[in-house]
């Protein structure tokens, strides 16, 4: 018996130590070290070498390590989508004293002040102040985004995806993503209240006819939230698909299945605050690289 608890607890440490995680990790200069990864938080690594424990920043390790790494932390916290959305779009943290050169502002006064950007709206009777980010259209998107309702004028907010070249919707609009401190709303605007006909007909002295509004009621889900105003969120939505998923601070609060959401080249983002100082931080938009091989073979059949 004592010889079989020894063995047993020989296997059970084996097993233990066959699930620690090690890497040669190689710096910006070159320089190698093996390591054991022990943790990865808010952009530092925690690892064990030399009989020692210490933090190295993420951004200072080489390309190969940053990708592993990121995977690596996906795959042990079991967050699988994540590494379907690997290609980064755009990037912005506000850090600097004004916008980038690939922003674009329509009916906006909104200002990046202090490490984040202030939304502000020129005329609500108008239209909402829009700030966006054009790129290469994808079908398969990411939007993260930090956001604080600061002051009463702050109601909501929208994340738009669009198609400016798309012309069978108002504005190329494709779906939409509403958040108040009360609600959010998700919409398929492609197929729904922005497609050409449809927005045509709600601009009409007649109006929507019941068949069109029984439509449109398909194309929006809502849900009930309870937002703090003053305090700092983190939105995350995901499209795959024809379906889109909202979370805010990792919890999933909103989900939508709709044709719209499928389309395949999402070529802007877009950010409309309504009506004034919705403050943003961290933007960060990414893509699935296998959406457009997949996209590609749809095609060909």
């Amino acid at each position: 018996m004592k010889a079989y608890l020894i063995a047993l607890v020989t296997v059970l440490a084996l097993q233990v130590a066959g699930a620690r995680d090690f890497r040669e990790l190689t710096n910006l200069e070159g320089k190698k070290i093996k390591a054991e990864l022990l943790d990865l938080n808010e952009g530092k690594l925690k690892i064990r070498a030399n009989s020692r424990v210490f933090e190295v920043p993420v951004d200072k390790l080489s390309q190969v390590d940053q990708d592993f790494l990121l995977e690596w932390d996906a795959a042990r916290k079991g967050d699988e989508e994540k590494l379907y959305y690997k290609e980064l779009v755009f990037e912005d943290d506000f850090s600097g004293e004004e916008f980038g050169e690939l922003w674009r502002h329509y009916k906006s006064e909104s200002v990046v002040k202090d490490g984040v950007m202030i939304g502000k709206t020129v005329d609500i009777k108008v239209h909402a102040g829009c700030d966006s980010v054009r790129f290469e259209g994808r079908r398969d998107m990411e939007v993260a985004v930090k956001f604080n309702f600061v002051g009463e004028e702050a109601e909501r907010f929208n994340v738009w995806f669009d198609d400016k070249d798309y012309k069978e919707s108002h504005a190329g609009h494709i779906s939409s993503i509403s958040i108040s401190p009360t609600s959010l709303s998700i919409s398929d605007a492609k197929t729904g209240n922005f497609k050409n006909e449809i927005y045509e007909k709600r601009k009409s002295p007649e109006g929507l006819d019941k068949e069109t509004e029984e439509l449109l009621k398909t194309k929006t889900v809502r849900f009930e939230l309870e937002l703090d105003r003053e305090k700092w969120y983190e939105l995350l939505i995901r499209t795959k698909n024809d379906k889109l998923v909202v979370k805010i601070d990792g919890k999933e609060v909103g989900e939508f299945q709709s044709e719209g959401v499928a389309h395949m080249t999402k070529s802007l983002v877009s950010l409309t605050t309504n009506v004034n100082d919705v403050h943003y931080d961290d933007l960060v938009i990414k893509a699935s690289s296998n959406s457009a091989i997949e996209d590609e073979e749809e095609e060909k059949k």
